[in-house]
């Protein structure tokens, strides 16, 4: 059934999540290297890249941060038909998020690869969570479930 609002709002759940937890994980991970944080290590496309060892932990908080992103998809979205859609849709609004940030488009090959890896594990994670889910036994209520 075509539930617009419910779409918007898982939209917005999952963008939350994402940023929350992307935001939490580079603080973390940033601080084993006493790197303070900052904005511009969620939304600037520029900073992520191979060489630094602060561009490299940052890297490795993108790729956890898709595995808290599956975890969310199958605790809000539910459904593994969805997984691809949701996941695209987010990371595109990221991908806006972080050209209006930069004031640029994002260049660095690094950038995209790292963003095509969490959308590989985030789309692969979230389905197998959501048949995994839709799997399950259904009890049967004053039958014989044993059977």
């Amino acid at each position: 059934m075509w539930d617009p609002t419910l779409i918007i709002m898982q939209m917005l759940a999952m963008q939350f999540v994402y940023y929350t937890t992307l935001g939490l994980l580079s603080s973390l991970i940033l601080s084993f290297g006493s790197y303070p944080p900052s904005l511009s290590h969620l939304f600037d496309a520029g900073v992520v890249d191979y060489y630094g060892a602060e561009n490299r932990l940052l890297m490795i908080a993108f790729v956890l941060n898709s595995l808290f992103g599956a975890v969310a998809l199958w605790y809000i979205i539910q459904r593994a038909k969805q997984c691809l859609d949701f996941t695209c849709t987010l990371h595109g609004f990221h991908f806006l998020i972080c050209w209006v940030f930069s004031g640029q488009f994002p260049t660095r090959i690094a950038w995209w690869l790292v963003q095509l890896v969490c959308i590989v594990l985030m789309v692969v994670i979230g389905e197998y969570l959501c048949f995994k889910s839709d799997m399950k036994d259904i009890p049967l209520v004053g039958g014989k479930a044993d059977v």
